[in-house]
């Protein structure tokens, strides 16, 4: 029978401010990060039928970046950071979305220092829409347990609070019910219109930072016009969404007036 090692568990949960984008972040358990261990959470693949796949394109990353955080809130994991990330796929040729090979999966963890990779897909039809999930061991290149979670897409914040608690699981993670009750809570906002608006606006930012790097400026100055365009179409649908609007501040100042 393979056994794990238990994650330390802290009964302390309190609420910290953190000084990143001078937004609240929100953290269950303050564990030195020379104690955590390395987690890796790859882009879910979307598998909505051709018709409206593009729609919620964006959750492919969003989805992703939903769950890293709530994971870094528990306090006891090292997200592996998307940057390092792409540093490593650009050098090994990987694919950051839909890479669903195991044997590849756990490659990039052992050169990134990770313990465990998860990764994941959804499908949304007819407004319903399931979301799944599958921790891997990067040292035996095993799966540890898979979940999942479907429900109406108006309820997909809430989806997506379940699915990253039953994964917690398998992560050896026991969460006291007042942990449950914070991170649920924790919503950046409950607009689904609003949130495939802001992700949308963050993967064209990606891509403008890719054209700058490859030296075609104003294409990219285009780009970031569409992303500006899209996080203020985030907060026409949710005026107190902080994620957007940080966004929208930070692009801002980096476009001119006049392109």
């Amino acid at each position: 029978m393979r056994t794990r090692a238990l994650l330390p568990i802290v009964v302390i949960t309190s609420f910290l401010m953190s000084c990143d984008s001078g937004s609240k972040k929100l953290i269950l358990r303050d564990i030195p990060r020379s104690q955590r261990q390395g987690l890796m959470v790859l882009n879910f693949t979307n598998n909505t039928l051709k018709s409206r796949a593009e729609e919620f394109k964006p959750w492919e990353f969003g989805l992703a970046s939903m769950v890293m955080t709530d994971i870094e809130a528990i306090g006891l994991f090292n997200i592996i950071s998307r940057e390092r990330l792409k540093d490593v796929v650009s050098q090994q040729e990987f694919q950051l979305t839909g890479m669903v090979d195991p044997q590849k999966a756990v490659k990039l963890g052992k050169i990134l220092a990770a313990r465990y990779i998860l990764t994941g897909s959804f499908m949304e039809m007819g407004g319903v829409i399931r979301i799944e999930s599958q921790v891997i061991s990067v040292e035996t290149g095993a799966q540890l347990g898979g979940a999942s979670v479907n429900g109406k897409t108006e309820t997909f914040f809430e989806l997506q609070k379940d699915l990253v608690l039953k994964v917690a699981k398998f992560l050896n993670v026991m969460l006291a019910e007042e942990e449950k009750a914070l991170l649920a809570k924790n919503v950046e906002t409950k607009s689904v219109k609003a949130s495939l608006s802001n992700y949308r606006g963050e993967i064209e930012l990606m891509k403008s930072e890719a054209l700058k790097d490859a030296g075609q400026t104003d294409e990219a100055k285009r780009v970031q016009e569409r992303a500006k365009q899209d996080f203020q179409k985030a907060l026409q649908y949710d005026p107190n969404y902080e994620r957007a609007r940080e966004n929208l501040s930070r692009i801002s100042l980096a476009i001119p007036t006049t392109l």
